[in-house]
């Protein structure tokens, strides 16, 4: 199912104006009684991470301050015990905007209900025309969780379960585009929008066209600026157009650029020593490369590490026994030739023709072969 409910992670980017209130009052109330703790309120502000903290008083606490925009916000406790700060056990996430927001629970701010803002009130809506088809996968999910390992690998029972989740998928999908529909000004709309059309393989010209149906306001908010910016690079890394050429060290510091390989088939994959599904997806490569080398075919390995593990790096490439060439700017998330090729999860490739133009994208396994064996088994 695909995850709609990590609004802090990608609201924290989300600002658009806010007409109603100067500041915003956030009033904590804990209906049962509860030990000693402090309330930690966290988010990110025009790209300044803020955090918070009050001492929670008869179950009771306060926050207040100001934002430019609606934004992504996290609430957690962390209960006081013999005077030291225990680890947090408690939390929930919610949009933060200028208003009088109160967030009220028995005992478990999981459990929390939000009133008091527009913004989290449209949540609500999106999340309760949702829950059908949440509930549903749900209940696919703790089936496939209760079999035992070989029934796990049984692709018969395997297929049981495709169905009934690509039937949630769909319907999951469906309401939320009817959301969005009927909202085409709600911040709530945005982080759906990019969740749901901006997705990895995503179309940059349908993407476009869905996104001019959000009002001009939005579409020119800085938000919808970055929106625009993501379709942007999707455009430039479509299948058929030229591939941007890039340059990074590999590792003895000497600069290779993706041209040096003009006149070959090239992978581009991007990948990440501690990225679990890389590591796992090698073999894959190990076994293509392996198999097309000799046909015009190689692979430029594009390392996302930063620099506090370029020894891991060196020693995952070693321990994969990868023999192609290997690169990285050791600088994590902020790789400029992950951010032009709009890299927001690995592993990610793309195939690129001896002429330069990107011919597939997210090749893995058996899709890899197979489109390798179509484009080179008659050279």
């Amino acid at each position: 199912m695909r995850k709609i409910n990590f609004i802090v992670t990608c609201i924290c980017l989300l600002t658009i104006s806010a007409k109603a209130q100067s500041q915003f009052t956030v009033v904590g109330k804990i209906t049962e009684k509860t030990g000693p703790a402090m309330a930690y309120l966290s988010y990110s502000n025009q790209g300044k991470k803020v955090l918070d903290s009050v001492s929670v008083k008869n179950g009771q606490f306060v926050f207040k301050g100001k934002v430019n925009n609606p934004l992504g916000a996290y609430v957690y406790l962390k209960p006081i015990v013999n005077g030291i700060s225990q680890k947090p056990n408690d939390g929930i996430e919610f949009y933060l905007e200028n208003s009088n927001i109160t967030i009220t629970t028995k005992n478990s701010l999981t459990d929390a209900s939000v009133t008091g803002s527009k913004t989290n009130d449209e949540r609500k809506q999106l999340l309760a025309m949702q829950k059908p088809f949440k509930n549903t996968a749900d209940s696919v999910m703790k089936v496939y969780s209760s079999w035992s390992e070989v029934q796990k690998k049984d692709s018969v029972l395997r297929r049981s379960l495709r169905a009934p989740m690509l039937a949630s998928q769909a319907g999951y999908d469906s309401v939320s585009r009817v959301f969005i529909s009927k909202n085409p000004n709600s911040v709530v709309s945005l982080v759906t929008f990019i969740n749901l059309e901006l997705a990895q393989d995503f179309n940059p010209d349908t993407a476009q066209a869905k996104f001019a149906k959000f009002t001009p306001g939005l579409r020119e908010s800085a938000p919808g600026k970055k929106v625009q910016a993501m379709i942007e690079v999707g455009k430039k890394t479509n299948v058929g157009v030229t591939a941007t050429d890039f340059t990074q060290n590999d590792p003895n510091g000497k600069p290779v650029r993706l041209s040096d390989f003009r006149g070959q088939y090239v992978l581009v994959d991007f990948w990440a020593s501690w990225c679990k599904p890389c590591r796992a997806e090698n073999p894959n490569l190990l076994k293509a490369y392996n198999k097309y080398k000799s046909k015009n075919f190689n692979i430029l390995g594009v390392s996302i590490d930063d620099s506090d593990m370029k020894k891991a790096w060196l020693q995952a490439v070693k321990d994969d026994g990868l023999p192609w060439t290997q690169t990285s700017e050791l600088k994590g998330a902020n790789s400029q030739a992950a951010l032009a090729y709009g890299v927001t999860a690995i592993p990610a490739n793309f195939l690129i023709s001896p002429e330069g133009k990107i011919v597939a994208k997210n090749l893995r396994g058996e899709e890899l072969e197979k489109k390798l064996a179509e484009l080179l088994t008659s050279k």
